[in-house]
């Protein structure tokens, strides 16, 4: 059967080392995906600073509100995501006091591995599979959490002999494990210690097949140099060291691109660009990519 279009799924997970652009892709894709007639959501799992810059508004709130047409964004806080998870999920009173069993959790998750990672991500599920949206994609942790995150709903079922909880995490893992509803997309630069981080990733999925990968995106890439940039007859100046800057840079990219399986190249975006301004550039170019 063939694999659905990376945009085709029910949720997206946008990973990367940090600074290669995670943000600015997440963003990209939401606008992209609207572009095409889908309901989207973009959120941010860790912190929401970014997100918000590329919609090109202050701050995100756990309650999604409209950034552009057809795209609504969050931030996901974890103290709001358990209060909603223990009045939906576990069915306690709307009026029953939460300080306590917060800090009951707080506590449970000291010595528990997961807890509050299988939080973040359930109020992510839970969105993807009860809301209004046709495309959740995901401000996701960076590249050296991501394994934990995902790892969190089967860390739980392991540890939970039965009963509700145990059935949430089992559903979590399920729906991750289902590459016709979700699938992570790694950003990386052409650069060699997020290449390597990258690869290092893709590894780790290989050996442990918790979500699907959807592909590698190269971001920032460099067009080619200026026909004769290497001339040893050009005369010396600004635009020879110019010149011979870009194409040094460019066989750099290129030597670590050929480390990267075949996969979409976003371009260096020149100029002055807001944020905003970047990820619709990018969303302009994923289909040229």
């Amino acid at each position: 059967m063939p694999t659905p279009h990376v945009l085709d799924r029910r949720v997206v997970l946008v990973s990367g080392k940090g600074g290669t652009g995670k943000s600015a892709l997440t963003a990209a894709l939401a606008i992209r995906a609207a572009r095409a007639g889908k309901r989207v959501l973009a959120a941010a799992m860790a912190g929401g600073a970014g997100l918000a810059a590329h919609f090109g508004v202050d701050r995100l709130e756990f309650e999604p509100r409209e950034v552009r047409r057809g795209v609504e964004a969050m931030a996901i806080e974890r103290a709001a995501a358990l209060d909603e998870y223990l009045h939906l999920q576990l069915r306690m009173p709307k009026l029953a006091p939460l300080g306590p069993v917060a800090r009951s959790l707080d506590v449970l998750a000291e010595a528990v591995p997961g807890i509050r990672d299988v939080i973040t991500i359930g109020k992510l599920l839970y969105d993807v599979d009860r809301g209004p949206w046709d495309l959740v994609v995901a401000d996701a942790p960076a590249t050296g959490q991501l394994m934990s995150y995902l790892r969190a709903p089967a860390t739980i079922s392991g540890l939970v002999p039965a009963g509700r909880v145990k059935e949430q995490a089992q559903w979590m893992a399920g729906l991750l494990a289902d590459p016709k509803f979700a699938a992570v997309l790694l950003v990386t630069l052409p650069e060699e210690l997020p290449v390597a981080e990258t690869m290092e990733t893709v590894t780790e999925l290989e050996e442990e097949p918790l979500v699907e990968l959807a592909g590698i995106v190269a971001n920032r890439v460099l067009p080619p140099p200026p026909a004769g940039w290497d001339d040893p007859a050009l005369p010396a100046g600004p635009y020879r060291e110019a010149a011979r800057l870009h194409g040094g840079r460019v066989l750099d990219q290129q030597a670590w691109l050929g480390e990267l399986p075949a996969g979409r190249r976003l371009p260096y975006l020149f100029g002055m660009l807001t944020a905003g301004e970047v990820a619709a550039r990018l969303a302009d170019e994923w289909d040229r990519a």
